[in-house]
């Protein structure tokens, strides 16, 4: 069942994308992330009430607040990269996030993986791969050479790192609440995730942080419905699913996020992309079989 909560996760997160691709354009990358977080959370917090809250032991709550912590430094090392050309050039190796995540899953969970879901996600690395490629304009080792040349490029993979690990402390969290209860991570997660981005707001960006808020309020809280769905099926595909194969699957979201492209924005994405997804799509096809 698990995977097709990841496929589901994926098909949604691409709706998501286009949507989050929309509000961008009238409101600052802090608002909507916090907006993602902090709008459904009355609705979050009333399943919580409703469903009963769990146990919850030690690890629990390294799970929901190392993910939120990890998140917040692996998306502000992210943003100051972006501020550099050299974004371009490494962001191929963002494709590795998936064995990055089987290790850390491996390590932290002592999850294990048959041989032919191991070569699916390693199919799925090669396509996200090629996917990137042409951002990095120069040859296909281009990205690894930077690798050792600058600083910049090790602290935009340790953001990598961090951006995987979230996943498997999400994960940990879920597993150690009794019965696993995405919902309650949920919870603990966005109320930790809203604070510190508040505080970010009001110190960044006290004079229009609210403004946007107020004047975009019907489509974020759009998003942020729409965010809660895939997060709520992302947590329940890591309820019995492997984490490193979920996130997998779903990033096949970017298959779904090429038609809604060409079906909403008229895109006409170039033929390596169409390769480039066909090979992601038959590694979510060996996953599915093994």
């Amino acid at each position: 069942m698990w995977f097709w909560f990841a496929f589901g996760s994926a098909i949604l997160g691409a709706f998501d994308v286009i949507l989050n691709k929309k509000l961008l354009h009238r409101v600052s990358a802090a608002v909507l992330t916090w907006s993602l977080f902090a709008l459904t959370l009355p609705i979050v917090l009333a399943i919580v009430l409703f469903s009963g809250i769990p146990s919850l032991n030690k690890l629990f709550f390294i799970g929901v607040f190392g993910s939120a912590f990890s998140f917040v430094f692996a998306k502000t090392i992210i943003n100051e990269t972006l501020k550099q050309n050299l974004v371009s050039k490494v962001f191929p190796l963002t494709a590795f996030a998936g064995f990055f995540t089987y290790i850390f899953g491996l390590v932290l969970l002592s999850e294990t993986l048959r041989p032919i879901p191991v070569l699916g996600l390693s199919t799925i690395v090669v396509g996200s791969y090629f996917l990137n490629l042409d951002m990095a304009k120069e040859s296909f080792l281009a990205p690894f050479k930077i690798l050792f040349t600058t600083k910049s490029s090790l602290i935009y993979i340790f953001a990598i790192m961090l951006g995987s690990i979230t996943s498997v402390f999400d994960k940990m969290g879920i597993t150690n609440s009794q019965p696993n209860s995405p919902v309650i991570v949920m919870l603990f997660e966005q109320t930790t995730m809203s604070f510190l981005l508040l505080l970010f707001l009001i110190k960044r960006q006290k004079d229009t942080w609210f403004v946007e808020i107020k004047n975009n309020f019907r489509l974020l809280a759009l998003n942020s419905l729409l965010f809660l769905a895939v997060s709520f099926l992302v947590f329940y595909s890591f309820v019995s699913g492997p984490v490193a194969l979920a996130m997998a699957v779903k990033r096949l979201q970017i298959f779904f996020i090429l038609i809604l492209s060409i079906v909403f924005f008229k895109e006409k994405p170039p033929k390596h992309v169409w390769i480039s997804t066909a090979i992601m799509i038959l590694g979510v096809v060996l996953i599915k079989i093994g």
